[in-house]
């Protein structure tokens, strides 16, 4: 009978593992489309053997050794890893390809187009100084190309703040998956304390969420005992077992007043490091690439406002004026024209000259010279001492007014102009850096546009250096500036400049394109490696559960055999 009985366990035994092992091949099969799902597989080892006569053993049956899952750690780490490398660089890419789309080069309606059509007009001004029509041609091409770059100026304005906008959403999205996987490090330490039961699923799940995760930002685990997983930012802890110490986001000033963006943790405001991920990719494509370029553009635009109004303000039109005020405003009228602390004037002022021509109602012109002195300390020019040194001049009125706001009025009867000495090497700039009879105004892509009155009158456009109605010099010198370098430029012409900003820009989508596609090839290689590791394939666990199926029936049928003897034995007793 202990044989029979014995003979019943490991029937038993077998029916148990069998059925263990298909509910596992059917849990694969189930989830062989579940992204985050990893294979788990079935252990069996036989049961201790048992003595059946002196010196002879038989085996006692099969038993279920374990259930695994099958992952490799150290690869999902490295999945992780190379997961948030392509978000950064494909957000950056995405964002450079806004940007180069925004410029729209190499069209009929970009800025380089827009800008040699604006330098031609002036060469055509050249040769018919006096045509009206010519002058309106250069004004309307000025306020063709100051609108088109206030307009994309704009737009990439409008991307900088698109970025912000994701920025934030994405860091609430990364405090919001540490705070459920930090829930779930809670559930699976509970789940295997004491054997209590399987947390396959958990642990799953939170492998799907610490994923999701390090597409948003940089992470690093590492598991405890008890199971759950401590995750870092850079050598700092974000979560320790259950306790997340939450990720915000914050903007911050640097030391030149530029606001820029950062993620902090919750609990004391540390800054993080980021260095992947797409909260990474956000805050580069918005501070250093977005930024960088805006800067630029600024630059260049500062350029192009400051080397055509040198020469503007040096020029007459075909009448005098009898009154004008500067654009710029002085913060301290009584601060050198050297120190732009004081003064907040958008240029510096340099040493010379410029002549002053009154004319009467007869046509008679006096001219005047005019210094301005900088860098002799006491000495230097003042924005009152240029007044004072303007207002001296016969039926000339010179005052500063409480802006800081130089204007000059003439007498009745009286006009007056300006021009630069003989020596264009003696000119000062001060009529330029203050903003008086220029071509435009402001000093960036935001607030560039042609000088108010100026578009409603050519008559005014400064054309001559020498007063002559037919002169051109100073058109022809300002249509120079698309090909002769300047030195605000560091002797790039304004088309080179430009040009030379495009290609950087050009490069940097290039590269940022080549990241992204080098990161994400490393990705689905280390994909598809794990796919071999924790993937289900369909046709191997069809094949287990054929086996685990045979195992079932023919432990099934060894047991039907045994109560059949169990039978006779019975009958016989």
């Amino acid at each position: 009978m202990a044989l029979i009985n014995g003979a019943l366990q490991i029937g038993r035994s077998a029916i148990t593992a069998s059925q263990a092992a298909l509910a596992v091949t059917g849990n694969n099969m189930a989830n062989a489309a579940t992204p985050s799902y990893s294979r788990q597989s079935v252990y069996l080892t036989p049961t201790q053997y048992t003595e059946v006569i002196p010196g002879k053993y038989t085996g006692t049956g099969v038993a279920l050794y374990d259930i695994r899952r099958q992952v490799d750690d150290a690869l999902n780490g490295r999945i992780r890893t190379a997961v948030g490398d392509s978000a950064s660089s494909l957000i950056q890419q995405q964002a450079l390809t806004r940007v180069e789309a925004t410029f729209n080069e190499l069209t009929e309606s970009d800025l380089s187009s827009r800008m040699n059509d604006f330098f031609q007009a002036w060469s055509s001004l050249q040769n018919q100084p006096q045509d009206i029509a010519s002058r309106s041609v250069v004004l309307q091409e000025g306020t063709g190309l100051t609108n088109f770059i206030r307009e994309m100026y704009s737009e990439m304005r409008s991307v900088q703040l698109d970025l912000d906008a994701q920025v934030r959403f994405q860091v609430d999205q990364a405090d919001a998956l540490a705070t459920e996987i930090a829930a779930l490090n809670r559930q699976v330490v509970t789940a295997e304390s004491g054997n209590a039961g399987s947390a396959a699923a958990l642990r799953d799940q939170r492998d799907d969420l610490l994923k999701q995760l390090s597409e948003l930002v940089n992470i690093t685990t590492r598991e405890v005992d008890g199971g759950a997983v401590n995750v870092f930012i850079g050598n700092d802890p974000l979560i320790q077992y259950s306790d997340n110490r939450g990720l915000e986001y914050v903007e911050r000033q640097d030391s030149n007043g530029v606001a820029l963006a950062q993620v902090v943790f919750s609990d004391n405001q540390q800054a993080i490091e980021l260095t992947s991920g797409k909260v990474h990719g956000l805050i580069t494509a918005r501070d250093d690439k977005l930024g960088g370029i805006i800067a630029q553009v600024d630059d260049w635009t500062k350029s192009m406002i400051y080397e055509v109004n040198l020469r503007h303000s040096l020029g007459r039109g075909l009448d005098g004026f009898t009154a004008v005020s500067s654009f710029y405003t002085t913060d301290d009228p009584t601060a050198s024209l050297a120190d732009a602390d004081a003064t907040e004037l958008p240029w510096a002022v340099t040493n010379g000259v410029f002549n002053l021509h009154v004319t009467d109602n007869s046509g008679n012109t006096i001219t005047t010279q005019i210094s301005v002195s900088v860098g002799m300390d006491s000495s230097d020019t003042t924005l009152n001492d240029l007044a004072a040194a303007l207002d001296a001049v016969a039926n000339i009125n010179a005052t500063v007014d409480t802006a800081g706001r130089l204007r000059i009025d003439s007498d009745s009867g009286f006009t007056f102009g300006f021009s630069g000495p003989e020596d264009a090497s003696d000119a000062t700039n001060a009529l330029a850096v203050l903003g008086i009879n220029t071509f435009f105004e402001g000093t960036n892509g935001n607030d560039i546009r042609v000088r108010s009155g100026l578009a409603s009158n050519p008559r005014d456009l400064a054309c001559s250096g020498n007063g002559l109605a037919g002169n051109g010099d100073i058109a022809a010198d300002i249509a120079q500036l698309s090909t002769v370098g300047v030195e605000s430029l560091n002797g790039l012409s304004l088309s080179d400049s430009f040009s030379a900003l495009i290609g950087t820009i050009a490069a940097d989508t290039k590269a940022a394109q080549d990241n992204y596609i080098a990161a994400d090839v490393v990705l689905q290689t280390l994909e598809a490696e794990r796919q071999s590791i924790s993937g289900v394939s369909i046709d191997e666990e069809a094949i287990n559960m054929i086996i685990f199926q045979r195992a079932f029936q023919g432990a099934s049928r060894y047991i039907n055999l045994i109560n059949e003897m169990l039978d006779e034995v019975i009958a016989l007793v």
